[in-house]
């Protein structure tokens, strides 16, 4: 009778490593195939599983370690285990000073700013931290995704070649900073608005940051198609009635956008308010029913929720005495964490609100379980911290160690929200009507066309760490001042704001 098998993946260091056991083999037979997979000896392999794997003669693994799963393993390799060298080895000390600060530091780099360019410095940023669109850039491939390619759309596939080389020198943070351009170029030959100059001075004029976004959007989605506008797609039931015949009353449910507008007026204070109030306006139009102008009020419910919502402060408007975008400077408070059930249709709604009490059940367990463990450590009493206490690590495997326990922590979390999700789940849906901010385009100054854009977006592990991207200069700020960019004046105003859905 043949032995029944079955598989898992073990983590570390951020690469999985699949493992096939028998039901004969025992503990210890798996830690003997770790060794080699990883080099990391038996007695520094510490598994992140209650018990640890202590006991080295237990067999019938498939009890302990549920089929299908990542078990993260704790560990750093021993440079005298004896394996053949996968890729030529590149030592910290061939590496320039720049290059060694960047190397084991953990503070995003920034970009170059080559003449009033940090509208497009702001923009990548923030594209660059929305982990799917990061994914999809860089694993853009240019030989095989441009075949559908034309002489109209060339330039498309160029810029998002461009883009993934400026994600690529973020990412591996060679440098403190980078220059893309190259991508400046094209983007000026893709839409040549970027490429106007002012006429006194004959240097290229600041731009706006929206308008950036909208475009390099149209160009993702050119390359891409629909696998990358689903995950940024809302969509709307637009109800138009005329408010001179009741009987006169036209639904569609066509419409769709990438973004919610924030109109502010004289009494908008609050964002959601300015929201709610853009889903509804008024418009004069001939009557086909009638033959003559009348008065329709439009009314907008979503029926489709994106995992990634942008909203726009709508803060420029043309002012005819300057010839210029003037701003609009008055504060509208955000929320860190917003609902948007009052803009949903009411079918849509009550699907949404279902989910939403579930995924905040666990959204108040994580809360708890993060607090408890903060009292821990401000104790000294905190196991976790002591999972591998009875080896003496070095300063970098204490460094490999601590985000080895935040990856799993991310992943444990990630599954039990991903246990509430609904089975009706489209690709690139919501699945509640709650969304959690992760970043935000800011513009300071008085009009478009002068002034400063900035971007400060959420650390990806940590909700309480913010960073704030001035061109090249990168640091770290509380997130409580983040409130501070509502408005009010000429400083930092947010612009562009960057949610997404609870528990994704």
């Amino acid at each position: 009778m043949s032995e029944s098998t079955f598989e898992f993946n073990v983590k570390n260091a951020g690469k999985n490593y699949p493992i096939t056991l028998t039901s004969s083999e025992s503990i210890s037979d798996l830690k003997q195939k770790i060794e080699e997979l990883t080099q990391i000896p038996i007695a520094r392999q510490k598994y992140m599983i209650k018990g640890g794997l202590s006991d080295d003669s237990v067999t019938n693994i498939s009890t302990i370690i549920k089929p299908g799963s990542t078990l993260m393993l704790l560990g750093t390799p021993d440079a005298n285990l004896i394996s053949k060298p996968k890729v030529k080895s590149h030592f910290i000390e061939d590496l320039s000073p720049d290059q060694q600060v960047q190397q084991f530091n953990e503070i995003p780099i920034g970009l170059k700013n080559m003449g009033n360019t940090c509208y497009m410095n702001a923009t990548l940023q923030a594209l660059y931290r929305i982990e799917p669109l990061r994914q999809m850039v860089l694993n853009y491939d240019a030989i095989n995704d441009s075949s559908s390619s034309n002489p109209q759309t060339d330039v498309h596939y160029k810029l998002v070649l461009e883009m993934k080389r400026c994600f690529e020198g973020l990412q591996k943070k060679n440098f403190k900073s980078i220059m893309p351009v190259v991508l400046l170029n094209v983007l000026r030959k893709a839409y040549p608005q970027f490429a106007e100059r002012d006429q006194s001075s004959g240097f290229f004029k600041q731009q706006d940051a929206e308008e950036l976004l909208t475009q390099l959007f149209h160009s993702l989605n050119v390359v891409f198609g629909d696998k990358f506008g689903e995950d940024f797609r809302i969509q709307f039931r637009t109800t138009t009635t005329d408010t001179a015949n009741a009987n006169d009353v036209t639904v569609k449910e066509e419409e769709s956008d990438i973004k919610l507008q924030c109109h502010i007026s004289g009494t908008t204070n609050f964002l959601k308010a300015g929201l709610i109030d853009s889903l509804n306006e008024k418009i004069e139009k001939r009557s086909e029913t009638t033959g003559v102008n009348s008065v329709y009020t439009v009314h907008k419910e979503i029926i489709r929720l994106p995992k990634l919502l942008m909203v726009q402060y709508v803060r420029f408007f043309w002012k005819r005495s300057t010839g210029k975008k003037s701003k609009i400077l008055r504060k509208v408070v955000f929320p860190f964490q917003m609902d948007v059930t009052d803009m949903l249709e009411s079918t849509y709604q009550k699907e949404k609100i279902e989910v939403r009490e579930k995924l905040r059940e666990v959204e108040k367990e994580k809360t708890e379980k993060e607090r408890e463990l903060k009292k821990r450590k401000l104790s000294g009493n905190n196991s976790e911290d002591n999972v591998a206490s009875d080896v003496v690590m070095t300063p970098r495997e204490e460094f490999e160690t601590k985000k080895a326990l935040e990856e799993s922590q991310t992943e444990f979390w990630k599954d039990e929200y991903k246990k509430k999700f609904p089975d009706n789940l489209t690709q690139g849906e919501n699945p509640s009507s709650v969304y959690n901010l992760i970043g935000i385009i800011t513009h300071q100054g008085a009009n478009s066309e002068s002034g400063h854009y900035q971007a400060f977006m959420k650390d990806e592990k940590d909700d309480n760490i913010w960073y704030k991207f001035n061109d090249d200069k990168v640091s770290i700020i509380e997130k409580e001042k983040i409130e501070m960019l509502a408005g009010g004046g000429e400083s930092d105003s947010a612009l562009i704001l960057l949610y997404e859905g609870l528990g994704l």
